[in-house]
C-alpha cells in the first residue's frame, strides 16, 4: 500500500485510479466499433433515453453537460461514420436535429452489450447494498467538493 497522509487521501487516490483503469478498458472495447466513450454516449441517448426520434444539439449538449463546441464536434464525427444523420426541422428551418442511422441503431446496440459482459464480471465483487452504500459516500465526496466554490 502506498503511503498517504490519510486514508481519505488514499480513497480519493483509488477512486481515481480506478475510473482510469475503467475509462481505458472501455476504450479498449469501444475501438472494435470505430467510436469514443462520449460518441457511444450521444448513441445512447438518441437511441435509449429519449422519448423523441431526434434531438437538437443542444438537447444533447444538456443531457450531456458538454460544452456545446465539443458536442458539435462529437456529432460531426458520428455523422462521418453514418451512425446519425442531420435533419432540418419542418417547424424551426433555422434548427437541426441529430437522427440516429439503423448502422448507428446496430453499433449501439453490440456496444451495450459488450460493455454489460464486462459489468458482469465486476458484479460479483460488490453488493447491491454496499453498492448503495459506497454511490451515497461518493455522492457526499462530490456535494462536499462543489460546496468548495
Amino acid at each position: 500500500m502506498e503511503k498517504f497522509r490519510t486514508p481519505q487521501l488514499f480513497l480519493i487516490h483509488k477512486v481515481l485510479q480506478l475510473a482510469k483503469d475503467y475509462s481505458k478498458h472501455q476504450e479498449l472495447i469501444l475501438k472494435e466499433f470505430g467510436i469514443s466513450h462520449e460518441q457511444l454516449n450521444i448513441l445512447i441517448i438518441l437511441h435509449y433515453d429519449s422519448d423523441e426520434p431526434s434531438l437538437s444539439l443542444e438537447e444533447i449538449q444538456q443531457k450531456m453537460v458538454l460544452a456545446t463546441t465539443n458536442a458539435s464536434r462529437l456529432v460531426n464525427k458520428l455523422n462521418d461514420k453514418k451512425l446519425v444523420t442531420r435533419k432540418t426541422d419542418k417547424n424551426n428551418r433555422r434548427k437541426v436535429k441529430i437522427v440516429i442511422t439503423e448502422i448507428g441503431r446496430v453499433t449501439v446496440t453490440k456496444a451495450v452489450e459488450k460493455m454489460k459482459i464486462y459489468a458482469k464480471k465486476l458484479n460479483p465483487l460488490i453488493t447491491e447494498d454496499e453498492a448503495d452504500i459506497f454511490c451515497k459516500k461518493l455522492q457526499e465526496f462530490s456535494d462536499t467538493i462543489l460546496d468548495w466554490h
